[in-house]
């Protein structure tokens, strides 16, 4: 049985088939799929759940001022500006979970503040109209204990 463990160093982003460094300090990933929720309602013929599907989200990505995709990043933007079109996002992250974005685009312009003393990132929302997560690289902990006990 092989145990997935988490290595920091094992995260790889490519954007638009553009190899993605410098991330900030911490958590600089965030993914949020809408939809595929479920809420609990109350009829007149009893309770029943609701449920929607998935309908892609969002992917924020933080990137230290020094990173060196900074300026692939902000001519990637600057092209969608004058030729609107959509990319796609890959990402394997540290316990081998690849997140597939496509037709993804940018959302809002990177924030950021300066002159402080440390350092603040650049962070860069991407809209993405589907979201994929395979997680099938990674071996359930659960399920290999209790295989290992059969």
């Amino acid at each position: 049985m092989r145990l997935n463990l988490y290595a920091q160093n094992r995260h790889t982003l490519i954007i638009d088939g553009v190899p993605i460094s410098g991330f900030a300090d911490g958590d600089w990933l965030q993914m949020k799929v809408d939809g595929n929720a479920a809420a609990r309602t109350q009829g007149g013929d009893g309770p029943s759940m609701n449920l929607s599907t998935a309908q892609g989200g969002t992917i924020t990505v933080n990137l230290l001022p020094t990173s060196p995709a900074l300026g692939v990043l902000y001519s990637i933007r600057d092209a969608q500006r004058v030729n609107p079109r959509m990319f796609s996002i890959v990402l394997m992250t540290g316990v081998e979970e690849v997140i597939k974005g496509a037709g993804c685009a940018f959302g809002d312009t990177p924030q950021f503040q300066s002159g402080g003393p440390t350092m603040q990132g650049r962070q860069f929302v991407f809209e993405c109209l589907e979201i994929q997560l395979d997680t099938s690289a990674i071996e359930s902990v659960v399920g290999g204990f209790v295989g290992a006990l059969l």
